[in-house]
């Protein structure tokens, strides 16, 4: 990507990292917050050869595995606390990150976006 002098990388972290008192496990939340800060330094230093990179970090999304495992009451509850009312699904997520690879994104570097309902507001 610096030799081409333009590119685009996109990195996954997590609500986790955006909000404490999740309950998501400490060492999760730290590795999630890495990925935060690693995205910044890497938007730092590429920056110059024209090259972005972003991060999107997703709240809670209806997965296959999800599904399985999360009972029907705990996904409902769980989309009840979320502004727009509902979970997120593996397709919120990826048209996002099309949005941040795109040319429509062209001067966004260094940019965690929560693709998470409107649950983190920063």
């Amino acid at each position: 990507m610096i030799q081409r002098g333009r590119g685009a990388i996109v990195t996954m972290a997590s609500s986790a990292a955006r909000l404490p008192g999740l309950g998501a496990p400490a060492p999760y939340m730290a590795a999630k917050a890495g990925v935060v800060m690693l995205t910044r330094q890497v938007a730092s230093e590429a920056g110059p050869h024209g090259v972005r990179a972003n991060c999107l970090a997703p709240h809670t999304v209806l997965t296959e595995q999800v599904q399985r495992v999360a009972p029907q009451e705990w996904r409902e509850q769980m989309a009840a606390t979320i502004p727009l009312r509902r979970l997120g699904t593996p397709e919120d997520v990826a048209q996002a990150a099309v949005f941040l690879v795109s040319d429509s994104a062209a001067w966004l570097t260094g940019v965690t976006l929560d693709v998470a309902g409107g649950y983190v507001m920063s």
